[in-house]
């Protein structure tokens, strides 16, 4: 399926939830509101030894949630407004559980429009049939899928990064399968996914070559460092990015702007990667997890997000109380003043920008002028604190 076709049926999707959308927004602003965004990531057990990501070292199947665990504590109505679910890991297909997982919380999560799953992609026996099954049971309830295999370059800087023999070939014979799959099944979204850091960089513009032969969608992210999600703060000054490094990101970034449309949620992340390198990393870019959303880690502990403190474990603990407890919600409440300011997370930030529709609107005008005049980037960046 192409990747505009997708679109469309997504934001027609989001269309019909927009005035509950914008109540909801409005609602959040002066007290909590249930989340509608949640990001689960399954498993720390992965089958890549990145260099960008420490979750392979603290994969422990024995400390992670049984599936019977998980099933009674999503068994509330806590989780009834959740429309986007994010699976990741570690590697998700690790998990034998992985489409039962993801029925369970389709049978659950009464609102859901849209499953994502994350992927390496590097064992194909494994992979193929489960995401083979998730997205004909996707499909079946309507409900949009899409799934991005985990590609850091061509040949040998793929294996390179993920530190896996023969990395490359095994992604392909994944990526083969899905693309295929995606030309089958109108409901699904197949695509790649690159994280651009010193290691792959100069391979960034021939792994886009790539995957445009393949008629690939491929979205490049850029190296972030947070521990509730990847545990990898401690290798920010091995691998972080210098000037040099830094000055090519935002050109890479610029030029993915001006290829595509102003509307695609990939100009929305490319434009603001570009906006914070060239402000001291300020975040300008809306985002739903102030408000209304989650991170659920495999023992059970819950994030308001991914660069928040732990606020509490699903495991031993009701939801909604941890949720909305006083002293949480105070938290969270800081976040705009501190966590927030240069957080480089893309997650859910289409959703973020759906849901409030001025910063959007301006967004879309930066975007159109940027895309005319990339070397006035410069100029147009928004005034952040």
């Amino acid at each position: 399926m192409s990747s505009r076709t997708f679109a469309l049926r997504y934001i027609g999707k989001a269309a019909l939830g927009v005035p509950r959308d914008l109540v909801k927004t409005a609602v959040a602003a002066v007290k909590p509101i249930r989340p509608t965004v949640l990001i689960y990531n399954c498993t720390f057990v992965c089958d890549a030894r990145c260099q960008m990501c420490n979750n392979w070292k603290r994969g422990d199947r024995k400390a992670e949630m049984s599936f019977a665990r998980l099933e009674q504590a999503m068994d509330h109505p806590f989780w009834h407004a959740i429309e986007n679910l994010n699976i990741s890991g570690g590697e998700p297909t690790t998990r034998n559980d992985l489409p039962d997982l993801v029925e369970m919380f389709v049978k659950r999560l009464p609102r859901l429009r849209k499953v994502g799953i994350n992927t390496t992609g590097l064992t194909p026996h494994r992979a193929i049939p489960q995401l083979t099954r998730i997205v004909r049971h996707c499909a079946e309830r309507n409900i949009l899928f899409s799934a991005r295999v985990s590609l850091d370059g061509i040949g040998e800087i793929h294996d390179q990064v993920r530190q896996v023999k023969r990395g490359f070939d095994k992604a392909s014979e994944t990526i083969t399968a899905m693309s295929a799959l995606a030309d089958e099944v109108p409901q699904f979204q197949f695509g790649l996914a690159a994280t651009i850091f010193a290691t792959n960089m100069k391979d960034a513009k021939n792994l886009l070559t790539w995957a445009r032969a393949k008629k690939l969608d491929i979205v490049f992210n850029m190296l972030r460092f947070t521990d509730a999600m990847l545990g990898n703060s401690e290798l920010q000054e091995q691998i972080g990015l210098g000037s040099e490094e830094e000055e090519f990101m935002r050109r890479f970034y610029l030029e993915r702007v001006q290829e595509e449309s102003v509307f695609s949620g990939q100009t929305f992340m490319y434009l603001h990667y570009a906006d914070m390198i060239a402000n001291g990393y300020k975040r300008t870019m809306p985002c739903p997890f102030q408000s209304q959303g989650l991170l659920l880690n495999p023992n059970g502990e819950l994030f308001y997000c991914e660069n928040s403190k732990e606020i509490g474990n699903l495991a031993v603990e009701d939801p909604a109380d941890v949720y909305f407890k006083a002293e949480n919600i105070a938290y969270r409440s800081t976040f705009k003043d501190t966590i927030c300011t240069n957080c480089l997370s893309p997650c859910q930030v289409n959703v973020g920008a759906m849901k409030q529709f001025v910063p959007y609107a301006k967004f879309l005008w930066r975007a159109y002028r940027v895309k005319r005049h990339p070397e006035q980037h410069r100029e147009t960046l928004p005034n952040v604190p």
